[in-house]
């Protein structure tokens, strides 16, 4: 029978190592010389899976046995660091965690991992029924992705920080809806016999995601693909990957959704003075000229004449 967990949980301080095992089985805490009052987490269940946001000054941790059953919540752990240095040991092989760095491991097999510093992580939890067999059994030491993989790795981590953030505006079906995506995404890293659907599928995400930052950004005239690489923490190349499914680009996406949003308040506009040039600039355009000859060129209407056709 699988534990159960609340919804949601944070702790700090002295609560820190009893809320750290009842979340991620077997483990034992050792602080040393570190501050155990400086350490807090946050932590969320995103269907089957758990995310938890930890911070924590150095120590270490030893898991002889975390699991207690192969259909444990926390059979399966992604760590993605973004602060400090630590190091994993398990079945002899010692895998240095850096700042940036992501590591899989499964806990049923013992390990010892020390935070050499103070650290900052967020850490998946999955079951292992989610994973193919053949990925699972690999795991008999730490796993750490091909640098092919390094795109996927930062639409994961982007997600998943963006998701903890977010956690408290999320209800449960939004929540198991964001834990099946990052299953899908893990899959892809570990080498999935699915793995040309569950890539694709990934990139469908992005594409969404750029979507809607697009959306809510179209006013500013520096937006480009350089800026929304940055935002989704991935690769230029990724992005103009996300888009080549519907045979465009990310730059023709932008300017598309420009004119459509234009010519949908020219319909609505008063004819007033300077009324057409507010619209260029509030969506992005760098001058009327520049808005004028764009508009022209997809519909064949000058904006004062399509203007003239929405108030007729």
């Amino acid at each position: 029978m699988e534990p159960v967990f609340s919804s949601v949980k944070v702790a700090g301080g002295r609560d820190f190592p009893s809320v750290a095992r009842s979340l991620f089985g077997n483990v034992r805490l050792d602080f040393q010389s570190g501050d155990e009052d400086q350490s807090r987490l946050l932590s969320a269940m995103l269907g089957t899976c758990r995310l938890t946001l930890l911070e924590a000054d150095m120590h270490t941790v030893f898991g002889e046995r975390v699991t207690l059953g192969s259909d444990s919540p926390d059979a399966i752990k992604l760590v993605f660091q973004t602060h400090g240095l630590s190091s994993l040991n398990q079945n002899g092989r010692s895998v240095p965690v850096g700042a940036g760095a992501s590591i899989m491991y499964d806990p049923s097999r013992p390990y010892v991992l020390t935070n050499r510093t103070a650290v900052r992580l967020l850490l998946l939890q999955l079951p292992r029924r989610a994973l193919p067999v053949q990925a699972v059994n690999r795991l008999m030491e730490p796993f750490v992705a091909m640098p092919e993989h390094a795109g996927m790795q930062r639409i994961l981590l982007s997600l998943m920080d963006s998701t903890i953030r977010e956690i408290g505006r999320l209800d449960d079906t939004a929540r198991a809806s964001l834990g099946q995506t990052m299953i899908e995404l893990v899959r892809t890293m570990i080498g999935d016999p699915q793995r040309e659907r569950s890539s694709a599928h990934s990139l469908d995400l992005l594409r969404r995601r750029v979507k809607d930052f697009v959306s809510d950004h179209i006013s500013r005239p520096d937006l480009d693909v350089g800026m929304i690489a940055r935002r989704m923490g991935c690769s230029i190349r990724y992005v103009y990957r996300a888009f080549e499914a519907e045979g465009t680009t990310p730059a023709d996406y932008i300017w598309s959704l420009r004119l459509e949003r234009a010519a949908s308040r020219l319909r609505d506009a008063t004819c007033r003075p300077g009324e057409i040039s507010e619209i260029a600039f509030a969506l992005g355009f760098s001058s009327s000229a520049h808005f004028s000859r764009a508009f022209r060129g997809r519909y064949a209407f000058s904006p004062s004449d399509w203007r003239k056709g929405g108030a007729a």
